[in-house]
């Protein structure tokens, strides 16, 4: 089963521990390991107290007292036997939790979900999405109010024809979700979906291919899906793991957002096959982490580097 050793939980809002933060707990009790609490709070020029006298003081009261909250949340962590560390920092949430998983090689970020709050009408919010985008570490967004067990965990793989037993970011996705579905004592549903690219012009009445021709196509397509994910199913070890495959036809985006919506979490690969540098999100990604209202596990092959560039270790007041 795959471990996690240094997970990074971004709180922030209120004082009260949040669905993410019970999450990581139970996570980094099951794997032992080390499990630091972020807050990222805003640049003085971006806060309330701009125009105020005696502004650095405010700002010092500010950050004691987002310390003290995160100290309250982490004390009963700590009385479990975890291992908690708890982290204020100011500047943009993203860019600081990236710049801490960077300089501190967290393998894991968690966050809740901002749900109906996420200005962008889904439950994924900016924050999340940048995070999906840009982090090197695995991203998990916990859908309130959250849940330490599961029913039902989605692996959706999208294995390489040509070598599907090589597809380093499919087997991560696969691993981490039997990972999960192992621990929580879930069911796998493992997901591919299959089309036949123009297959509605192959059709029509300018190509108008004969139907028995566009219907072998569809059965040569199936089969070299079903070949691929045989032998990417055979590279991963499911023996204790309760799972399904599931092969469907239809737009990737459609199926699995469809899936999602009966998943309590979904295992995704975000990175594009035509990426570079962690420049681009697959476009069937984005569609997907729009669309989805089950909390999402997002996930970049090995070696995947953030666009972003950090000259300077990170900062901020660690307890």
């Amino acid at each position: 089963m795959k471990r996690f050793k240094k997970i990074l939980c971004y709180v922030g809002g209120p004082a009260d521990p949040s669905p993410g933060l019970e999450s990581a707990a139970e996570l980094a009790e099951g794997n032992k390991a080390h499990l630091t609490m972020i807050d990222v709070l805003p640049e003085s020029t971006e806060g309330p107290w701009l125009t105020v006298p005696g502004k650095p003081k405010l700002e010092e009261m500010v950050v004691t007292s987002r310390i003290h909250d995160l100290e309250e949340m982490a004390a009963p962590l700590r009385e479990r036997g975890l291992q908690v560390a708890t982290v204020v920092t100011k500047g943009n949430p993203f860019v600081e939790i990236i710049r801490r998983v960077v300089a501190e090689e967290h393998d894991l970020v968690i966050k809740t979900a901002q749900g109906l709050e996420s200005r962008l009408g889904g439950l994924l919010g900016t924050t999340a999405l940048h995070l999906m985008r840009k982090c090197p570490a695995p991203v998990w967004v916990v859908k309130p109010p959250g849940s330490e067990r599961f029913g039902r965990v989605l692996a959706a793989v999208d294995p390489r024809p040509d070598s599907p037993g090589e597809d380093p970011l499919s087997i991560k996705v696969l691993e981490l979700a039997a990972s999960l579905a192992e621990a929580s004592g879930s069911k796998l549903h493992v997901m591919h979906a299959w089309w036949l690219h123009s297959e509605a012009m192959l059709r029509g009445r300018r190509i108008n291919l004969p139907p028995a021709e566009v219907d072998g196509l569809l059965r040569e397509v199936r089969g070299a899906a079903e070949r691929s994910l045989d032998t990417l199913v055979g590279r991963v070890d499911l023996s204790r793991v309760p799972h399904q495959i599931h092969i469907v036809k239809g737009q990737p985006y459609e199926i699995i957002s469809g899936f999602a919506s009966q998943s309590d979490v979904a295992v995704i690969g975000t990175m594009s096959r035509g990426g570079v540098d962690g420049l681009l999100i697959g476009n069937t990604a984005e569609r997907i982490l729009r669309r989805v209202n089950c909390s999402v596990l997002a996930v970049k092959p090995e070696g995947f580097r953030t666009p972003l560039r950090f000259e300077e270790s990170v900062e901020g007041v660690t307890v």
